[in-house]
């Protein structure tokens, strides 16, 4: 009979046992609010110096299991560029392989399943191509992290550098 292993969302922590133990405290399933996103968005904005504007509606979930990780945006960007703007939708999800020391994430063999789509004046395409490796690969990879008391600190890559994005538990 075969055996699958347990979902990330089997194996999380409950919130009154956090670790604060690098990498266990990794281990769990979180959420990034809308709030901390929008931060993340407007870090973009302010690094690339471009007058790209972005509005976050949406959340984002990120699971970690010691080995595998999934992270699930679930958004819609209104995306104001000069002289237009245009509304995207993300969802879907990467997931992949991680290691992690006690400061350090990288992910590998990322599968990317994330529709991406940007409409502006009616008009609807897929933005993968639009927006590149920004969408393609998953924010926490390479990055630093914390363990908080609230979760880990993780610092997200903006595609400019480095963010620094809270995770919480997940209810």
């Amino acid at each position: 009979e075969a055996t699958t292993a347990p979902s990330p969302a089997d194996t999380a922590p409950s919130e009154a046992a956090l670790s604060l133990e690098a990498p266990g405290c990794l281990i769990g399933d979180w959420y990034i609010s809308q709030d901390e996103l929008q931060g993340f968005y407007d870090s973009v904005t302010e690094a690339s110096g471009s007058g790209v504007a972005f509005v976050v509606d949406g959340d984002t979930g990120l699971s970690m299991d010691g080995a595998q990780f999934e992270y699930t945006p679930d958004m819609i960007l209104t995306i104001a560029l000069p002289g237009s703007e245009g509304i995207a939708t993300l969802n879907g999800s990467i997931i992949g392989s991680y290691t992690a020391d006690t400061g350090t994430v990288v992910t590998s063999n990322e599968t990317v399943d994330v529709a991406y789509t940007y409409t502006v004046d009616g008009v609807t395409q897929d933005a993968s191509a639009l927006f590149g490796s920004a969408i393609t690969t998953a924010p926490i990879g390479g990055g630093e992290y914390e363990c908080t008391s609230v979760g880990p600190l993780a610092q997200f890559d903006n595609g400019f550098g480095r963010v620094p994005v809270q995770l919480v538990p997940a209810s």
